[in-house]
């Protein structure tokens, strides 16, 4: 059984070695294009739940290696982390046919990038995701120093309904 789809990651690494650097807006939306194959298929003939967030961790990755952090990330020797989550499925998305992974930055604050992330199939919104991440090497690596050391200069922000996620993730974890 395949448990994590390595061919694609492997994918989006050759292919990310002789794609150029792109510009990073902040505010701009990038996608990823993949088609589901039969080792993302549960016995109801659909991508599985949980491989949404494979889905979304390539996209992201695709991201990652199109604007230089990934290269940033071995070059420190530091890891990309997923410090939180909340998903909603909306349609079926079916093996075999085209769908694509829309990634925006919506909010970055001391410790961590929130990306809002859809599955899109057949023009209909199948997911649609809240992800905080992070960059860790011995503890939190603060975003913005994440960002000098890619040379870019985008001050932290937070979109309202990002923050609102965040401050209710924090007092269910008991941190605040």
């Amino acid at each position: 059984m395949q448990l994590y789809p390595y061919l694609r990651l492997i994918s989006l690494l050759f292919r990310g070695l002789f794609a150029k650097k792109k510009t990073f807006n902040p505010l701009e939306i990038k996608t990823w294009v993949f088609r589901p194959g039969i080792g993302d298929i549960d016995v109801y003939f659909e991508v599985n739940n949980g491989r949404h967030f494979v889905f979304f961790d390539l996209a992201r990755y695709d991201l990652a290696i199109r604007i230089g952090l990934y290269n940033w990330v071995r070059k420190t020797k530091s890891a990309f982390v997923v410090a939180g989550s909340s998903i909603r499925y909306m349609h079926r998305v079916k093996p075999w046919r085209k769908a694509t992974v829309k990634t925006k930055l919506v909010g970055m604050d001391e410790h961590f990038f929130y990306f809002h992330q859809e599955i899109w199939q057949r023009n209909k919104k199948c997911s649609s995701a809240l992800i905080r991440t992070g960059i860790r090497k011995k503890g939190a690596i603060p975003t913005k120093k994440v960002m000098q050391g890619m040379n870019l200069n985008i001050d932290q922000f937070m979109e309202e309904w990002v923050d609102q996620w965040a401050t209710w993730d924090d007092l269910h974890r008991g941190e605040k």
